[in-house]
């Protein structure tokens, strides 16, 4: 497969240097290595022949060389072309989306006939060239660190995820992101019918922490990937064949409902009737079903507010967390600053071990990252003492706004007031 990559430098620098600076760093002073990668590890975008291979023809980095010379000669030894884009008005803005777009459109004509173009950029403004690059059935690949908008998500064949980026591309991934991968699969080859299970006649045990969070992200990535509400009933079998010791008593609980309610998962909503399901208010569509008419759920008391922050998790992709296990994210998260210096990978995973312990909340490091770099994105910088839960919200809550704009969700003052409950600023 005939490739040509286009590195939109400033905004994948200033993107990663906000969320966390060594990547920054590695990413401008290591070309090589994230090169090496993208042609050999990260898969192609479909549709492909079985034997094709990603060859690199054309590098293209453009940069402002007023700011950021000095990591010019290590994409020169990477084999890039590098294309100078300095400011060009008072405020900084520079032409590198004019290049690049000229750029592209160019090679769309040129005999070669390249197959895929990739861009690194977050910058929606590629959107319209993205979709001329479909219909001119070429395969497009996109790095956009941060939120990039829907439109432009897309529009591309192929979305290079963020995270498999930092982990895998500049070798920063999070502590952990190799455990949770392998913690989601215990289900997934299970030994033939003939074949004997030893586990089956071992004797019920409670469940150790290790064992709860396998069952939780076993949950969690069962609900994900169904396109359809999952039966209580499909749920319970599978977790017991899986973890038939620890489950013969549902862990002490005597039913699988109270198994589940005690697990303390967020995001995931019970719904009673036709024997239970389970359900991601994000993933999947509740019908005439309220959340909040089950008497346990997270959701009673912010009736007003569900249906109006769930479209907006829907199209930000914010997490569809309630309203009080979003604030109990931004109060743990405030408490771990006071007390630990902040690292991206390290504070999530902190916050989310202490909501465990301290409320009994089971959240994703994944949905505490998000709130955490869309904190950053909107320009908070952790760690020089404005660090309190009431100016952590108020930087999610902007954030929230921007994404909605960008979005183009109209926002009236009674929605606004709803985002400002669920992030718990309703008082001020």
């Amino acid at each position: 497969m005939k490739s040509a990559l286009f590195v939109d430098f400033d905004n994948v620098f200033s993107q990663l240097r906000q969320l966390q600076p060594e990547a920054a760093e590695r990413f401008a002073r290591q070309p090589v290595e994230w090169l090496g990668w993208l042609t050999t590890s990260l898969p192609l975008p479909e549709p492909h022949g079985p034997d094709a291979a990603r060859r690199l023809l054309v590098r293209r980095c453009y940069l402002n060389p007023n700011w950021y010379q000095s990591y010019r000669h290590a994409f020169l030894r990477a084999g890039f072309e590098i294309v100078d884009c300095p400011p060009v008005t008072q405020q900084g803005k520079t032409s590198t989306d004019i290049h690049m777009v000229l750029d592209i459109v160019e090679l769309l004509q040129h005999e070669a006939r390249y197959d895929e173009f990739i861009v690194f950029s977050a910058d929606a403004d590629f959107t319209p060239v993205l979709r001329k690059l479909r219909r001119y059935d070429r395969r497009t690949t996109v790095l956009a660190i941060g939120f990039p908008s829907a439109a432009y998500q897309a529009s591309a064949d192929l979305m290079i995820d963020e995270r498999l980026f930092l982990r895998d591309a500049l070798a920063l991934g999070p502590a952990g992101a190799e455990a949770e991968v392998v913690q989601a699969e215990p289900a997934t080859a299970p030994p033939p019918m003939s074949a004997p299970r030893p586990e089956l006649t071992a004797q019920p045990r409670p469940a150790t922490p290790a064992e709860l969070a396998e069952i939780a992200l076993s949950l969690w990535s069962t609900a994900e990937e169904s396109p359809q509400p999952v039966t209580a009933s499909l749920l319970a079998a599978r977790l017991r064949q899986d973890y038939p010791a620890v489950l013969e008593n549902w862990n002490g609980c005597g039913s699988f409902k109270a198994f589940f309610r005690s697990l303390g998962l967020s995001r995931l909503i019970w719904l009673s009737g036709s024997g239970g399901r389970v359900l991601d208010p994000s993933r999947h569509d509740l019908g005439a079903v309220l959340p909040e008419q089950e008497p346990d759920s997270p959701w009673v008391g912010d009736e007003a507010a569900f249906t109006l922050i769930r479209e907006v998790c829907v199209l930000t992709g914010a997490p569809p967390l309630a309203p009080r296990h979003v604030q109990q994210v931004i109060t743990t998260l405030a408490q771990e600053l006071a007390e630990a210096r902040f690292d991206l990978a390290w504070t999530a995973q902190r916050v989310c071990e202490r909501c465990l312990n301290d409320a009994g909340l089971r959240v994703r490091r994944r949905d505490v990252s998000f709130l955490v770099r869309g904190m950053q994105l909107n320009g908070h910088v952790f760690g020089q003492g404005r660090d309190q839960a009431r100016t952590l919200a108020e930087r999610l809550l902007q954030q929230m706004l921007f994404l909605c704009e960008r979005e183009q969700k109209m926002l009236s003052e009674a929605e606004i007031a709803h985002i400002r409950h669920w992030v718990g600023l309703a008082g001020f």
